[in-house]
Parts: structure tokens; sequence; C-alpha cells
């Protein structure tokens, strides 16, 4: 029968006491999750919209300023080109709270006049 020595002890007390701790941590953000839920928002910049070869190029910034994060964000941008209401729809595949993503709409041509662009829904990871 072998002794074991107080620094196999030492590193047994430490794990379990590190192992109750995350247990601890995931329980209580489980149950107490009251984070707002996400919140994205869409920012067409115009001014810097520029044509390309497959048609007019308008940038646009994602934010989320919700406390969760999302998945699936989708946004639909839509203007009147050449007399044709168009849209163009995009999806981001994630979104963490308090982040920001660069995206791009596309249209065939330059729009005749003011760009909508709203988020038609997302989904909670």
């Amino acid at each position: 029968m072998t002794r074991q020595n107080w620094l196999e002890w030492l590193a047994l007390g430490v794990s379990a006491v590190a192992v109750a701790g995350v247990i601890g941590f995931l329980a209580v953000d489980a149950i107490f999750d009251d984070g707002r839920p996400p919140i994205p928002e869409v920012e067409l910049h115009t001014e810097a919209a520029y044509e390309a070869p497959a048609g007019w190029l308008i940038p646009a910034t994602v934010r989320n300023g919700g406390d969760r994060a999302a998945e699936a964000v989708v946004l639909r941008a839509s203007a009147e080109v050449g007399g044709t209401t168009e849209e163009s729809e995009l999806t981001v595949d994630y979104l963490p709270s308090g982040s920001e993503a660069q995206v791009t709409f596309g249209f065939s041509g330059e729009p005749d006049g003011e760009v909508s662009v709203g988020v038609i829904g997302f989904r909670l990871p």
C-alpha cells in the first residue's frame, strides 16, 4: 500500500475546487441569464457606394447592441433602380454581443432615390 504525499492531495483539492467553480458558474449563468436579447441594427454608407462590373454596391455596418449573440441575421435592402423596385438580401452568419460586421448590398444600377434597409430576422444560438 502506497502512501499519498501532500502534493497529490493539494492537486486533488485544487482540481475539485476548479471543477466545482466551473459547474457553479455555468449553473448561475443559465439561471440568471437576463441580458438583453440581440438588437441588430444596420447603417448604410451611401456616401461610400461605388459602381462595379456586377452593378452598384453600397457598404453597410450591422451592429448588435444587445447582450446576447445572434445567428443567421437576415438583412434586406430595397431601392428603386430604373423605375423598378429591387431588393438585395444577405445573411450574417454570427453576430456576437457588442460587435459589428461590414457588409455590402448590391443592385443592378445606381438607386434613383433613397435606399431602405432592415433586419428581417435572426436565430438565437
